[in-house]
């Protein structure tokens, strides 16, 4: 069976980093800088930033500008770095798209703007929207179909990629994900260079087997998912399972509280200085911690890792 992952572009776990914030709600570049560290030696093979886990839309156009350059400055060109021009129109998203060329990213990527409306864009709006942006920067397109926003049938999916050549990657991550990624892997595989998942790598493997070229996930656990596509890869499935398996309870807490928990996990590895965010989420109570105490002890995410 042909799959996405056949094709010969980018694979493996591309993290996204959160953006750090300090007590003040300024962002901190120097968490920023570590959590970038952290991707890459934890075995990451691109970079995504910002996305949705990473706050963007409490970010200023100042302050996505700005921190995507320190990501890319940071990397250095160790490995890919794909940003995110999600905006609220196709002016916004394309003005994005421009810095982002011009800093040096090597992709771009874009959900439909993420402000709900009154009606649903049509095909003839999707494709404008698409255009503009990849017009704007003259690089490979991502195009993010997810709860956020607008998502896109995969059969509109199909008729926009036709339609902008520039499109040359899927992260797919509608409901529900893994029956939509194999709808995906059908109905496009052959027109990308590669699909990838979303959902934190939850579904990793079950992913893989349906053509899925990588996950781009949040990066609490990037090392752990790394090791896991690499067994994976190398055809060891019990083992990539296990190591899966034993990062149960932590997803199940990091789909419950989100962003509120991949920081909390993040500050507890020394990647982050505070779990401070701009977005309301839920604040960890006693009993929250205490689970998160007891399930990263079980899971020994350093000996997963190896």
């Amino acid at each position: 069976m042909s799959t996405a992952a056949d094709n010969g572009g980018w694979k493996g776990i591309f993290a996204i980093p959160v953006t750090p914030f300090r007590p003040d709600l300024e962002i901190d570049l120097d968490s920023l800088d570590r959590q970038v560290e952290f991707c890459l030696d934890g075995g990451s093979r691109g970079l995504v930033y910002p996305g949705v886990v990473s706050e963007f839309f409490s970010l200023s156009e100042d302050e996505r500008r700005s921190a995507a350059e320190r990501v890319i400055a940071t990397v250095a060109g160790r490995v890919p770095v794909i940003v995110g021009v999600s905006a609220t129109s196709a002016p916004v998203a394309a003005g994005l798209a421009r810095h982002a060329a011009g800093a040096g990213a090597d992709a771009v990527m874009a959900t439909l703007p993420y402000v709900q409306h009154f009606f649903t864009p049509d095909l003839d709006y999707v494709n404008a929207y698409f255009r503009a942006v990849s017009d704007a920067c003259g690089l490979p397109v991502v195009l993010q179909n997810a709860r956020i926003g607008h998502a896109i049938g995969i059969d509109s999916v199909r008729r926009v990629i036709d339609a902008n050549p520039a499109i040359r990657y899927l992260k797919e991550e509608t409901s529900p994900s893994t029956h939509q990624l194999s709808a995906a892997v059908a109905a496009v595989g052959d027109r990308v260079d590669g699909i990838f998942a979303g959902l934190g790598g939850v579904h990793l493997m079950s992913e893989l087997d349906r053509g899925a070229a990588g996950s781009m996930p949040a990066p609490s656990f990037v090392d752990v998912l790394s090791r896991v596509y690499d067994l994976y890869v190398d055809g060891d499935r019990a083992e990539a399972r296990r190591r899966l398996m034993a990062l149960g309870g932590l997803f199940t807490h990091e789909l419950l509280y989100n962003v509120a928990v991949i920081k909390e996990i993040l500050r507890r590895r020394g990647v982050i200085a505070t779990t401070v965010c701009r977005t309301p989420v839920p604040s960890l109570d006693a009993v929250d911690l205490r689970e998160l105490d007891e399930m990263l002890e079980v899971a020994d995410l350093d000996g997963l890792a190896k």
